[in-house]
């Protein structure tokens, strides 16, 4: 059986490439674009309220039908129309749609600026692709060749970009470890055994599970060894003055262990800190007690 064709170049190539490589789905944030659509919409409606108020108070004085009761029975108001006077309930109408416009840009707004904005090395390697003969080769002409970066350097990460991967608000050692000790492995090492290569773009990866146990298994030897540690030096030193200096050295350690290595939150955070704090506070009395 004939395999599938491979990818043309241009967005079919660049998209396998993003659906292969989740680091890579790297896409304009409009955020302009956005913002002038809910300042617009926004205008909108601005000019649709004042409308509708000034034809409430008409109506409220009007003679015709009955109109003076819109404002207290919507069913006269629905039915505004056999008076000849529908110009409210059109406004109604119209505001309606309109509103349901603006609350859902509002929405859209608020869930793309919460996305993360794409790591540098990711935008790099991105970019990198694009631009090599062997793999992207320069595949998009339009106008919308140079989102990812010009000629001479990739776009800012901080800029108008967002990122789908769902990996970018690991830990800052997670960040470390993929970005920087990875490729330094890789390099030294790595690359001298064979490894897994991508048809489609010809970079060597390495699979994510594997990388995610390793820091993982990292972080449970630091996160043992941190109080296991702080209790040998208070039991081997007798200084009550050392040992509350100590105290507050490992307490130290133990919160710049638990933001670098985790995605904790400040009040977990304060939590845990306070906490194996007391653990040391309670290991010095029960051993003053005891000597």
């Amino acid at each position: 059986m004939n395999s599938s064709p491979a990818a043309v170049e241009g967005y079919p190539k660049l998209a396998c490439h993003m659906d292969a490589h989740p680091e890579s789905s790297i896409y304009r944030r409009f955020g302009s674009l956005n913002h002038r659509n809910l300042l617009y919409l926004q205008a909108e409606l601005v000019h649709l309220e004042t409308q509708l108020l000034q034809l409430e108070h008409r109506d409220k004085h009007s003679q015709v039908g009955s109109s003076s009761i819109y404002s207290k029975d919507w069913y006269w108001l629905s039915c505004s129309a056999e008076d000849g006077n529908s110009e409210q309930l059109q406004t109604v109408r119209i505001i309606r749609k309109k509103l349901k416009q603006y609350n859902d840009a509002v929405i859209q707004q608020s869930t793309i600026q919460n996305l993360p904005y794409p790591r540098a090395h990711a935008l790099k390697v991105l970019w990198e692709w694009l631009r090599r003969p062997s793999m992207g080769n320069r595949g998009l002409v339009g106008l919308d060749h140079q989102i990812w970066g010009g000629e001479d350097s990739p776009a800012n990460h901080n800029i108008d970009l967002l990122s789908l991967d769902a990996t970018k608000n690991a830990d800052v050692f997670s960040n470390w470890f993929s970005e920087k000790l990875l490729v330094f492995y890789h390099i030294v090492i790595g690359s001298r055994f064979q490894r897994r290569v991508d048809i489609e773009s010809g970079v060597c990866s390495y699979q994510g599970h594997i990388i995610h146990r390793c820091i993982s298994c990292i972080t449970v030897v630091v996160a043992s060894l941190i109080p296991v540690l702080a209790i040998a030096v208070l039991f081997c030193v007798s200084s009550m003055k050392i040992r509350l200096l100590l105290v507050a050295l490992f307490t130290v350690i133990f919160t710049m262990s638990l933001t670098i290595l985790t995605s904790a939150k400040k009040a977990e955070i304060f939590a845990a800190t306070s906490t194996f704090a007391a653990v040391q506070v309670v290991f010095i009395s029960t051993q003053q007690l005891s000597g």
